[in-house]
């Protein structure tokens, strides 16, 4: 019989039980959080002194994005910029205005879920082509039929998609752009948590933001779509030490491109800062590309 005062042995609370629930709280929410994260862009500010025409327009879908017009020459081509993965329009204005200089209409933009753009999450280029194509639509009804592309990293992405879409592109610049998000994010778990027991808990994190933000990382195959640029011209763009993107899919992109195709590997350069680390090199190197093939009518 029991003294008085103690407590069954069956009526004690398991603190085992108590810390594995905890522990299974924390990790539950951990995933929960990373899986929101990665999929939901923070904030990003604008430049200083903001120059251009903002002004609102609607993706193919109908989420409202924010745009930003420089008016050009009349004769050239405008350029749509598309900014990389949680981050604005913000990130190619040095070279909007650049181009702009030279006289090409520049139109930049923010895509869905980010900057001031309408959407919660953003899906790394699935749904991002939509943007894309919305803003070929509007460069062409305020500067001229053909319009350029410019891309970063996930901007160059969804920019290879568009234009194997719309044949009113006549021209590609890509900048850091993956071949394959599926296989990209995986390459990524196995460098961040390489061989432990946070290899599946991390799986589960990017299938809980695919889920978040209705899409699948396996749609996003910008290797499928680039040979469909051809004859149009195409300039890839990658830092020798890009540490996001391997160079298998960089190679593979390259290889799978019909003509006319150009590659620059900058040297030294990290995932897309080529243009911060080489900046007058970078800024010739797309000059001269859009001058050599606009010009004999590409």
């Amino acid at each position: 019989m029991p003294a008085a005062g103690s407590v069954p042995v069956r009526d004690r609370p398991s603190f085992l039980a108590l810390g594995l629930g905890l522990a299974l709280g924390l990790v539950t929410g951990t995933v929960g959080a990373v899986g929101w994260r990665w999929v939901r862009p923070w904030p990003w500010p604008d430049p200083p002194h903001l120059q251009g025409e903002e002004f609102r327009f609607p993706s193919l879908d109908g989420t409202p994005l924010r745009g930003l017009w420089l008016e050009g020459r009349p004769g050239l081509p405008p350029v749509v910029l598309c900014h990389g993965y949680f981050r604005s329009l913000a990130e190619p204005y040095d070279m909007g205005l650049y181009l702009n200089g030279l006289g090409y209409p520049a139109l930049l933009f923010d895509f869905r879920g980010c900057g001031k753009s309408g959407g919660r999450y953003t899906t790394l280029g699935a749904r991002e082509v939509l943007d894309v194509l919305a803003a070929v639509r509007e460069a062409r009804a305020r500067g001229g039929d053909g319009v350029v592309l410019l891309g970063i990293s996930m901007g160059a992405a969804a920019a290879i998609m568009a234009a194997a879409r719309e044949p009113r592109v006549r021209a590609v610049v890509a900048d850091s752009p993956y071949a394959d998000l599926e296989g990209l994010l995986a390459h990524r778990l196995r460098r961040v948590l390489p061989l432990t027991p946070l290899l599946p808990l991390g799986k589960v994190s990017l299938r809980l933001g695919e889920l978040l933000a209705a899409f699948r990382a396996r749609e996003v195959r910008p290797a499928d779509f680039v040979a469909a640029i051809a004859p149009r011209p195409l300039l890839l763009i990658y830092g020798e030490k890009d540490s996001f993107v391997p160079p298998e899919q960089r190679e593979e992109l390259f290889r799978r491109a019909g003509e006319p195709k150009e590659m620059w590997v900058a040297p030294g350069s990290d995932h897309a800062m080529a243009r911060l680390d080489h900046p007058q090199r970078y800024r010739q190197t797309v000059r001269d590309f859009l001058e050599r093939y606009l010009s004999a009518g590409g």
